[in-house]
């Protein structure tokens, strides 16, 4: 078969193939056919190299998405209601269902992510890069802990203290106390 764009000749390979992906990066396939011009290098794909393709992509996509936390994921429910629609027209919509928006398992749960919904319903493509995403949290995590050691000493206020630890408004510490504790 003769290169459209440059009159070469395709040759049958079934190397290792490196593609690019704008919204996963880089997807990588092994020992599938495809064809490659000899002269400018233009690659087509077969049908087994297309499958090849959209099966390493989404299994990247479902990757991706499990790293993403939990709070970030609406219900069904809740996704339709963000869109305006039933949850039937939900499931039924096709561009939703061609990948539109993402959308994942979590204990046989279909989940979405919110920022995929609400792109979604302001452009029409939920997609965005996966690979580059940065997670923002919208409430943040704070480890309480008990203070055993202290080396300095520092003037108490116990409107300060509400706010740090409920365990120190309780017992109320001296000066000279809290700078000798052990």
């Amino acid at each position: 078969m003769n290169c459209y764009q440059c009159g070469g000749v395709y040759e049958r390979k079934s190397d290792l193939l490196k593609i690019f992906d704008s919204y996963v990066g880089k997807i990588v396939v092994r020992n599938t056919p495809y064809y490659e011009c000899s002269d400018c290098h233009d690659i087509i794909y077969t049908e087994e190299m297309s499958r090849a393709i959209e099966t390493e992509r989404n299994r990247l996509i479902h990757e991706l998405l499990s790293e993403l936390p939990l709070a970030d994921f609406v219900s069904s429910n809740e996704a339709a209601s963000i869109l305006g629609i039933s949850r039937q027209a939900l499931h039924k919509n096709r561009r939703i269902n061609h990948g539109f928006i993402y959308q994942t398992k979590f204990a046989g749960v279909t989940v979405y992510p919110r920022d995929s919904v609400l792109r979604f319903k302001k452009t029409g493509d939920g997609r965005f890069p996966l690979q580059s995403h940065t997670y923002s949290p919208s409430t943040k995590y704070v480890e309480r802990t008990l203070v055993t050691k202290i080396s300095a000493s520092y003037k108490l206020y116990p409107s300060l203290i509400k706010t740090i630890n409920p365990f120190l408004q309780e017992k109320f510490v001296s000066q000279k106390e809290y700078s000798h504790a052990n």
